[in-house]
């Protein structure tokens, strides 16, 4: 009938009503300054996925997010296999939970040791390609044409961080502690309470060893089934931690299967191979599912080396050098190639 309208909303700025007597397009604007370059949304800290038409966060380490596919998609899981005993693995959380502070997401941490590691959370390095120089702060306002350039301004993705540096007690505001972890249908309440109060922002889950030890096979797999159906199309991404060695074979596939990505952390420092001397750990890559995308996309799984330095935390692919030995062992016959014969001082 006449008095039917309908209106669709194809992208933001953009939208066409739809009447009987034809179409009508409404004014194009640029996007909403503030969100992130390359988002079609308002959530800082996301962009969209270049592998499909879903949102993504930085897990706070740069080269981690290469690997993963430019980041974590939201309603995504990442675990980490602890088999350093604890040495490194912190480092990947303390990242994980800085880099949700810059853009003021919620962070919830449950375990006993993230009470402690968010003391010691790695300050971010300020980029001075970003920031404005004095007296150009009234000409970036003034931009209307360029106003792209400016939304890469104002907005980042992720961040650089120093080691030796700390963040204040005041940046934590936004960060939840749940300790009390024997009751694990009250931890998914109370998860669940968090983020239904936050709908509208990001939430960044970290899961430390919750459930162990194990009393019960049944306990564990029910817990990650419930967590994972709170977090179904919500803007939540969750980072857990387990050591393999404390799960039963079984129990390791299980909780494998309830997360899109899966690594493991491998300690070198009693391996005395001097092949590694210049690195502290092994990263290996062990599953990456694809989220929202009928197409495969195509990852490099082969294993990373990382390496702490007093400031930054580097994951990169190991390059031997040209030769390893300390003495290179050449012919001495007085055989040459091309013309002339005899020793020469250009023989090699």
């Amino acid at each position: 009938s006449s008095g039917i309208n309908a209106e669709w909303s194809l992208r933001p700025g953009f939208e066409i009503s739809m009447m009987v007597d034809g179409f009508k397009k409404l004014t194009v604007g640029p996007p909403r300054v503030g969100a992130a370059v390359g988002t079609s949304s308002g959530i800082k800290g996301t962009r969209l996925s270049l592998h499909g038409s879903i949102h993504q966060t930085s897990t706070g380490i740069q080269s981690l997010d290469l690997l993963l596919g430019n980041g974590l998609n939201l309603s995504s899981a990442i675990l980490i296999k602890e088999t350093d005993y604890g040495e490194y693995s912190p480092l990947f959380v303390k990242h994980f939970i800085s880099e949700g502070l810059n853009h003021d997401h919620v962070t919830i941490c449950v375990g006993d040791r993230p009470e402690h590691w968010i003391n010691t959370l790695p300050s971010p390095v300020e980029n001075t390609d970003t920031v404005d120089k004095p007296g150009q702060g009234d000409d970036v306002e003034d931009l209307k044409i360029a106003w792209r350039y400016r939304r890469r301004l104002q907005a980042r993705f992720s961040h650089s961080y120093d080691l030796s540096r700390h963040r204040p007690s005041t940046d934590l505001k936004n960060c939840h502690m749940i300790t009390e972890t024997d009751d694990l249908c009250k931890v998914i309440s109370d998860v669940r309470g968090i983020i239904d109060k936050n709908l509208g922002n990001v939430c960044r889950i970290v899961i430390d060893h919750v459930g162990l030890p194990i009393t019960n096979d049944h306990d564990l797999p029910r817990f990650f089934f419930n967590l994972r159906n709170s977090i179904a199309s919500k803007n939540v991404v969750i980072m857990a931690i387990y050591p393999p060695e404390c799960l039963s074979d079984d129990l390791n596939t299980f909780i494998e299967d309830h997360f899109n990505y899966v690594v493991r952390v491998k300690s070198l420092s009693s391996d005395k191979n001097p092949v590694y001397k210049d690195y502290h750990g092994i990263l290996e890559l062990i599953k990456i599912s694809p989220m929202n995308t009928f197409t495969i996309a195509m990852y490099d799984l082969s294993d990373r080396f990382f390496k702490v330095k007093r400031k930054k935390f580097i994951i990169e692919k190991m390059h031997l050098p040209p030769d390893l030995s300390e003495t290179v062992s050449r012919s001495s016959s007085g055989n040459t190639a091309g013309c002339g014969s005899g020793a020469s001082a250009l023989d090699f």
